[in-house]
């Protein structure tokens, strides 16, 4: 399910009081640029080529032998001394106080991952969960799938007359990932992540702040979205396009417009 509106309140509320106090508020293309998120360990081999094949309907298998044995080797016990927001923070350019307005800004994309996991009934805690949240979300930036206002939607706005618009918005619908979608793309991640070595070696610390980093990745790129969406902004609604084809594409190593979800989850 899409973020909701209460969190994404507190997240925009943040972006349009001071736009310009601090990097990530006036440029997160930059500081997407500048923090190097996808330089690292997110980004590595553990998934990419493995989660979707060249086959429809082939599905990574949990066959790892070498493996530790564990009930939820994607899973991890939260430490709350764990902050990715307060690491990333530190990175960003300007003063201590506005350093702190980042870090606050990237808990609010934090938490609204952990209120979009209760929702929807995910485990937060959860590797394979954070990589569902941000694959799903970002797939439906890229295709102007999220629930915007209909005055604003740049989908409502392709229709040529009213009757036109009413098939661009049920159109809408039927292309977005459905829950059971959504639970499909999960396990698949389960499989994938669980059965990699890499992900084995990794520590609960590690694990919180990669899934941590995910949820920012994605709030980044979802905040600054709903601003162009809010201001008419093409050319900002375009640039969140490519953000989010930037990170399905670094994340499942194939085209952007090959990837498609059924009911098996996700498919090339």
């Amino acid at each position: 399910m899409q973020p909701g509106t209460a969190m994404l309140g507190l997240a925009l509320a943040a972006l349009v009081a001071e736009p310009a106090r601090a990097q990530i508020l006036s440029n997160p293309t930059q500081w997407y640029i500048d923090t190097q998120m996808y330089s690292t360990r997110v980004f590595t081999d553990m998934v990419a080529n493995s989660m979707i094949t060249g086959r429809t309907g082939t599905r990574a298998k949990a066959s790892a032998p070498n493996a530790p044995a564990a009930a939820d080797p994607t899973q991890f016990r939260e430490a709350a001394s764990a902050s990715m927001a307060r690491t990333l923070a530190v990175r960003t350019r300007g003063s201590v106080e506005q350093r702190d307005e980042t870090r606050r800004l990237l808990d609010s994309y934090v938490a609204l991952y952990k209120q979009t996991a209760e929702t929807d009934g995910f485990p937060s805690n959860d590797l394979a969960y954070a990589f569902e949240y941000f694959v799903v979300n970002n797939y439906h930036i890229y295709h102007d799938l999220m629930s915007v206002p209909y005055g604003k939607d740049p989908r409502a706005k392709r229709g040529v007359d009213g009757f036109d618009r009413i098939r661009i918005m049920n159109e809408k619908k039927l292309l977005q990932i459905t829950m059971p979608q959504e639970r499909a793309i999960y396990e698949q991640f389960r499989a994938s992540l669980g059965a990699n070595p890499e992900v084995g070696r990794m520590t609960d610390v590690q694990k919180q702040e990669t899934a941590e980093q995910m949820a920012i990745m994605f709030g980044v790129n979802y905040a600054a979205y709903m601003r162009a969406i809010d201001a008419g902004s093409d050319q900002a609604v375009e640039q969140a396009h490519q953000m989010a084809r930037q990170g399905l594409e670094k994340l499942l190593g194939v085209p952007v417009t090959s990837i498609r979800v059924t009911s098996a989850g996700l498919e090339r």
